[in-house]
């Protein structure tokens, strides 16, 4: 597993979600899983192509989800429920974290191409992957409310 792909999602998200929410996140370190199996509130997925194939999950709480919508609209308006608006703004936040991971894969010759963002909402998110899964454990306020997995297999 090279560790520049690990490097470049950290660095993506934490640089990324802090201008786009205003949210200082807190990352752990990532761990590889076999499968995902989880209940969350608000999921977003985009798929990529290229010398690298596979996914990028946003796992989020609805209260979480909830807060980041809010900071991201900067007081326009007030987000209570997971809507349409704050559906589209979760599948932006994701679009802009992945366009960024895509870059910085970019530096170190992984060229990739993302897919437009799905965003879902319910209760249980069950991946299971022919290649690598990353678990990247992300505390947004203190508690372990997010979670960002990327799963991949190299195509050449």
């Amino acid at each position: 597993m090279d560790v520049n792909i690990i490097n470049s999602v950290l660095a993506s998200l934490k640089n990324t979600f802090k201008i786009i929410t205003k949210i200082d996140i807190y990352l752990e370190k990532p761990y590889v899983v076999q499968e995902i199996e989880k209940h969350y509130d608000v999921v977003t997925n985009i798929g990529f192509t290229g010398e690298l194939e596979g996914n990028i999950l946003y796992s989020f709480t609805e209260n979480v989800a909830k807060d980041i919508v809010n900071n991201m609209m900067d007081g326009m308006m007030k987000i209570d429920e997971i809507n349409d608006m704050a559906i589209s703004a979760i599948g932006e936040l994701g679009n802009m974290v992945s366009g960024s991971i895509a870059t910085n894969l970019e530096k170190y010759g992984y060229n990739i191409v993302v897919t437009p963002p799905s965003v879902f909402t319910g209760k249980i998110v069950k991946v299971n992957s022919k290649g690598a899964i990353l678990g990247f454990p992300v505390y947004v306020s203190g508690d372990n409310e997010m979670d960002l997995y990327f799963i991949y297999r190299e195509t050449n």
